[in-house]
């Protein structure tokens, strides 16, 4: 009897464990559609990945590399830091960019970030202002070269991320019915024997 009981709390632990997964995962692919369409970047516990795209960093960041970046109080920034942030430069404006921050100045009593690429001969033409820093850069994760052009494919996205989201759920949805059923069969195993415990030698109940 203490088998079949255990056996019952782990299949619950298990879906548990499943469906905790499951919401998270949700969430997490839902948070970066949102992004996608707002054209934010998401973070899941102060940190975003961001994908290079350009040369203007390299030597240290090659171009198509992902990198961590961590959410960070911009009174805390010096110079030297390699921040990303939404760009004020008309031909990106409002896109993420990724710099390094080249000198520190103040414009009546706000703090501005004047950022360099570290391949670019001369400063960026506008300066950052705090409230457009999304983060700063932590380090290098994976440098896919020419393979990393295909993550900026929205469809590859949709696929990347929705696609598996939908496959776990039904097969999570698969596994709630099963276990259903299964406890239900234990259910009636148990008032079965329940039943048979009731009865008498004699074959009359109780």
């Amino acid at each position: 009897m203490k088998v079949f009981i255990n056996r019952k709390k782990s299949k619950w632990v298990i879906t548990v464990i499943f469906a905790i997964l499951l919401i998270f995962l949700i969430l997490l692919v839902g948070n970066m559609i949102y992004s996608q369409i707002n054209h934010k970047v998401p973070a899941f516990f102060g940190y975003s990945v961001m994908n290079i795209i350009s040369r203007s960093m390299e030597p240290d960041i090659p171009k198509n590399t992902f990198i961590l970046i961590q959410r960070v109080d911009p009174e805390l920034l010096k110079e030297g830091d390699i921040i990303t942030f939404y760009s004020s430069d008309p031909t990106i404006k409002g896109l993420p960019n990724t710099h390094r921050i080249y000198d520190i100045t103040i414009e009546d009593g706000q703090k501005l970030f004047v950022t360099k690429g570290d391949a670019n001969a001369i400063p960026d033409l506008y300066d950052v202002k705090p409230e457009d820093i999304i983060g700063v850069y932590v380090k290098n994760i994976v440098s896919l070269g020419k393979l990393g052009a295909v993550f900026q494919n929205k469809a590859f996205i949709f696929i990347l991320l929705v696609v598996p989201a939908a496959v776990l759920f039904v097969l999570e949805i698969i596994n709630l019915t099963k276990t259903a059923k299964n406890i239900k069969k234990d259910d009636d195993a148990q008032e079965a024997v329940k039943e048979d415990e009731k009865i008498d030698p004699t074959g009359k109940s109780e």
